[in-house]
């Protein structure tokens, strides 16, 4: 208890510093490189690989990643989610538009060219289109948790159409992803904070996940995309959860 008592000490804070230090990286080099995401992108994966370190993160890959650009799409049960997709080209985020003024988190992933949602405003599914578009045309990748919020698992919820539509009318490729922790408590869900349920599970001397890729899907139907991505990870993470459970 001693112990991690004390790695939370540390590590919790380290978090939000280091977080704010690579902000203010971003913030300078922004006005240098302007836009150019693919640049910036580098900085994303120093910053990964060093919250890696800090927090204990350990991820085990199962499958192969695609060799061109690809919206992958998969279920979602932490804040850590974001960071544990090891693509082969430079990523962005599809969020909810709530997250766009959080302090710190919220300003890196603008600078990082997230693709803020707003599902209350019409015009969204269009702008959402194009900017997914764009990104994919300047060869990056896109991340998306089509559940829409966190959920403890084993299984899944329901996934979210629009992305899968927009998929289908653009003809961009999607590549379903499936994740499991070894804890599933860590899973952030109901009404609780940040720094307490954090400081809960970052005491722990590692944070162990599988992380598996499967086949890249393409096709003009998005009903059909979502029902193959959907059961491809449903499947996968029940087998992933046998896994850690044996």
């Amino acid at each position: 208890m001693v112990f991690r008592f004390i790695r939370s000490c540390i590590r919790i804070p380290g978090f939000l510093l280091m977080s704010f230090c690579y902000v203010i990286a971003l913030m300078g080099l922004h006005l240098v490189w302007g836009n150019d995401l693919n640049r910036l992108h580098g900085v994303l994966l120093h910053y990964i690989r060093n919250v890696y370190r800090l927090m204990g993160i350990r991820v085990e890959v199962q499958g192969e990643l695609p060799e061109k650009p690809s919206i992958y799409m998969g279920n979602h049960r932490s804040y850590v989610d974001a960071v544990l997709v090891p693509a082969k080209h430079p990523i962005v985020f599809v969020a909810r538009s709530e997250s766009k003024n959080w302090p710190i988190i919220g300003w890196g992933a603008s600078l990082l060219g997230t693709i803020w949602v707003d599902r209350k405003d019409p015009a969204s599914r269009k702008n959402t289109r194009e900017t997914v578009k764009t990104r994919l045309q300047n060869g990056l990748g896109i991340i998306i948790f089509p559940e829409g919020t966190t959920h403890i698992g084993p299984d899944i919820l329901e996934y979210r159409p629009g992305m899968f539509y927009i998929s289908a009318e653009g003809g961009f490729p999607i590549t379903p992803i499936a994740l499991e922790y070894k804890d599933p408590n860590i899973a952030w869900v109901g009404q609780s904070k940040f720094i307490p349920h954090a400081w809960k599970h970052f005491g722990k001397r590692h944070i162990d996940i599988k992380l598996s890729i499967g086949e890249t899907l393409s096709g003009d139907d998005g009903a059909a995309l979502l029902k193959s991505a959907r059961e491809w990870t449903e499947k996968e993470v029940m087998k992933l959860r046998k896994e850690w459970d044996s």
